[in-house]
Protein backbone atom coordinates (compact mmCIF):
# COMPACT_ATOMS: atom_id res chain seq x y z
CA UNK A 1 0.00 0.00 0.00
CA UNK A 2 2.93 2.34 0.54
CA UNK A 3 3.84 2.26 -3.15
CA UNK A 4 0.25 2.95 -4.28
CA UNK A 5 0.15 5.63 -1.99
CA UNK A 6 3.49 7.43 -3.54
CA UNK A 7 2.04 6.33 -6.95
CA UNK A 8 -0.71 8.93 -5.90
CA UNK A 9 1.40 11.40 -4.66
CA UNK A 10 2.98 11.04 -8.37
CA UNK A 11 0.58 11.27 -10.16
CA UNK A 12 -0.98 14.84 -8.48
CA UNK A 13 2.46 16.20 -8.02
CA UNK A 14 3.02 15.36 -12.19
CA UNK A 15 -0.46 16.37 -12.95
CA UNK A 16 0.19 19.72 -11.34
CA UNK A 17 3.44 19.89 -13.04
CA UNK A 18 1.44 19.56 -16.73
CA UNK A 19 -1.29 21.78 -15.99
CA UNK A 20 0.30 24.42 -14.41
CA UNK A 21 2.12 26.39 -17.46
CA UNK A 22 -1.31 26.01 -19.62
CA UNK A 23 -3.85 28.66 -19.28
CA UNK A 24 -7.23 29.10 -18.18
CA UNK A 25 -8.91 28.09 -21.68
CA UNK A 26 -6.52 24.65 -21.98
CA UNK A 27 -6.66 23.64 -18.13
CA UNK A 28 -10.63 24.10 -18.48
CA UNK A 29 -11.46 21.93 -21.73
CA UNK A 30 -8.13 19.73 -19.78
CA UNK A 31 -10.86 19.43 -16.84
CA UNK A 32 -13.97 18.57 -18.76
CA UNK A 33 -12.25 15.84 -20.38
CA UNK A 34 -11.01 14.42 -17.57
CA UNK A 35 -14.50 14.84 -16.27
CA UNK A 36 -16.30 13.44 -18.93
CA UNK A 37 -14.26 10.68 -19.58
CA UNK A 38 -14.08 9.59 -16.04
CA UNK A 39 -18.04 9.54 -15.78
CA UNK A 40 -17.90 7.35 -19.36
CA UNK A 41 -14.96 5.16 -18.17
CA UNK A 42 -16.58 4.25 -15.03
CA UNK A 43 -20.31 3.42 -16.21
CA UNK A 44 -18.80 2.01 -19.73
CA UNK A 45 -15.72 0.09 -18.74
CA UNK A 46 -16.83 -1.63 -15.91
CA UNK A 47 -19.47 -3.56 -18.09
CA UNK A 48 -16.95 -3.20 -20.74
CA UNK A 49 -14.32 -5.39 -18.23
CA UNK A 50 -17.06 -7.82 -17.34
CA UNK A 51 -18.80 -8.42 -21.04
CA UNK A 52 -14.68 -9.26 -22.30
CA UNK A 53 -14.01 -11.29 -19.25
CA UNK A 54 -17.60 -13.36 -20.23
CA UNK A 55 -15.92 -13.65 -23.99
CA UNK A 56 -12.04 -14.80 -22.76
CA UNK A 57 -13.96 -17.89 -20.93
CA UNK A 58 -11.42 -16.98 -17.82
CA UNK A 59 -12.83 -17.43 -14.34
CA UNK A 60 -13.96 -15.01 -12.36
CA UNK A 61 -10.44 -14.50 -10.35
CA UNK A 62 -9.43 -12.17 -13.86
CA UNK A 63 -12.53 -10.32 -13.23
CA UNK A 64 -11.00 -6.81 -11.43
CA UNK A 65 -7.91 -7.42 -14.20
CA UNK A 66 -10.32 -7.34 -17.00
CA UNK A 67 -12.62 -4.52 -15.40
CA UNK A 68 -9.71 -2.56 -14.72
CA UNK A 69 -8.14 -2.52 -18.07
CA UNK A 70 -11.47 -1.80 -19.83
CA UNK A 71 -11.98 1.39 -17.49
CA UNK A 72 -8.50 2.84 -18.17
CA UNK A 73 -8.89 2.04 -22.03
CA UNK A 74 -11.87 3.87 -22.32
CA UNK A 75 -10.93 6.54 -20.05
CA UNK A 76 -7.68 7.25 -22.34
CA UNK A 77 -9.68 6.99 -25.51
CA UNK A 78 -12.78 9.36 -24.35
CA UNK A 79 -9.40 11.96 -23.23
CA UNK A 80 -7.91 12.06 -26.47
CA UNK A 81 -11.31 12.05 -28.97
CA UNK A 82 -12.44 14.36 -26.52
CA UNK A 83 -9.50 16.87 -26.76
CA UNK A 84 -8.97 16.34 -30.51
CA UNK A 85 -12.85 17.28 -30.65
CA UNK A 86 -12.40 20.25 -28.55
CA UNK A 87 -9.19 21.52 -30.51
CA UNK A 88 -10.71 20.95 -33.97
CA UNK A 89 -14.05 22.90 -32.79
CA UNK A 90 -12.09 25.76 -31.31
CA UNK A 91 -9.03 26.20 -33.21
CA UNK A 92 -8.85 29.82 -31.83
CA UNK A 93 -7.68 30.06 -27.81
CA UNK A 94 -10.23 32.35 -25.95
CA UNK A 95 -8.37 35.74 -24.35
CA UNK A 96 -8.94 36.50 -20.87
CA UNK A 97 -7.19 39.27 -18.83
CA UNK A 98 -3.94 38.82 -18.04
CA UNK A 99 -3.99 38.84 -14.47
CA UNK A 100 -7.51 36.41 -14.51
CA UNK A 101 -5.15 34.48 -16.72
CA UNK A 102 -1.96 34.21 -14.75
CA UNK A 103 -4.08 33.46 -11.26
CA UNK A 104 -6.95 31.13 -12.71
CA UNK A 105 -4.83 29.37 -15.14
CA UNK A 106 -2.58 27.48 -12.83
CA UNK A 107 -5.45 27.41 -10.66
CA UNK A 108 -7.64 25.08 -13.07
CA UNK A 109 -4.71 23.32 -13.53
CA UNK A 110 -4.88 22.29 -9.83
CA UNK A 111 -8.60 21.26 -10.41
CA UNK A 112 -7.31 19.09 -13.40
CA UNK A 113 -4.34 17.58 -11.58
CA UNK A 114 -6.98 16.61 -8.08
CA UNK A 115 -9.66 15.44 -10.43
CA UNK A 116 -7.24 13.28 -12.82
CA UNK A 117 -5.47 12.18 -9.05
CA UNK A 118 -9.38 11.45 -7.66
CA UNK A 119 -9.67 9.16 -11.12
CA UNK A 120 -6.91 7.03 -10.69
CA UNK A 121 -7.20 6.70 -6.91
CA UNK A 122 -11.21 6.10 -7.07
CA UNK A 123 -10.38 3.26 -10.15
CA UNK A 124 -7.49 1.57 -7.65
CA UNK A 125 -9.34 1.40 -4.73
CA UNK A 126 -12.94 0.68 -6.33
CA UNK A 127 -11.22 -2.64 -8.43
CA UNK A 128 -7.99 -3.70 -7.49
CA UNK A 129 -8.55 -3.29 -3.41
CA UNK A 130 -11.91 -4.18 -3.31
CA UNK A 131 -10.65 -7.03 -4.96
CA UNK A 132 -8.63 -7.89 -2.30
CA UNK A 133 -5.08 -7.67 -4.52
CA UNK A 134 -3.80 -5.45 -1.95
CA UNK A 135 -4.70 -5.60 1.45
CA UNK A 136 -6.23 -2.17 2.08
CA UNK A 137 -6.68 -2.82 6.24
CA UNK A 138 -3.48 -3.88 6.90
CA UNK A 139 -2.04 -0.34 5.62
CA UNK A 140 -1.35 2.04 8.35
CA UNK A 141 -3.94 4.44 9.10
CA UNK A 142 -2.34 7.98 7.00
CA UNK A 143 -1.98 5.54 3.88
CA UNK A 144 -5.90 4.29 3.97
CA UNK A 145 -6.66 8.22 4.59
CA UNK A 146 -4.90 9.16 1.61
CA UNK A 147 -6.48 6.95 -0.64
CA UNK A 148 -10.10 8.09 1.00
CA UNK A 149 -9.27 11.81 0.85
CA UNK A 150 -7.56 11.25 -2.89
CA UNK A 151 -10.81 9.54 -3.93
CA UNK A 152 -13.24 12.24 -2.61
CA UNK A 153 -13.54 14.36 -5.27
CA UNK A 154 -14.38 11.89 -8.25
CA UNK A 155 -16.48 9.66 -6.02
CA UNK A 156 -18.97 12.43 -4.92
CA UNK A 157 -18.93 13.59 -8.67
CA UNK A 158 -19.92 10.23 -10.00
CA UNK A 159 -22.01 9.57 -7.23
CA UNK A 160 -24.04 12.75 -7.84
CA UNK A 161 -24.33 11.69 -11.94
CA UNK A 162 -25.85 8.15 -10.46
CA UNK A 163 -27.79 9.46 -8.74
CA UNK A 164 -29.41 11.83 -11.00
CA UNK A 165 -29.66 9.30 -13.93
CA UNK A 166 -30.56 6.51 -11.94
CA UNK A 167 -28.51 4.12 -12.13
CA UNK A 168 -27.13 1.23 -10.29
CA UNK A 169 -24.86 2.42 -7.38
CA UNK A 170 -23.62 -0.96 -6.68
CA UNK A 171 -19.97 -0.70 -8.00
CA UNK A 172 -20.45 3.41 -6.82
CA UNK A 173 -21.59 3.25 -3.15
CA UNK A 174 -19.51 3.99 -0.47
Amino acid sequence: MLYLTILICFVFFAGVAMTIGEGLWSNTIALFSVLLSGLLAVFGGVPLGVWILEKSGKDDTFSWIFVFTAIWVVFTVSVVIFRVLADRISSVRMKFIPPLEMVSGPLMGMFVAVMFTSFAAYTLERVPIRAGEWDFASASSWQQSAFKYARLPFLSVVSKCAKAEGVDTEFIAK
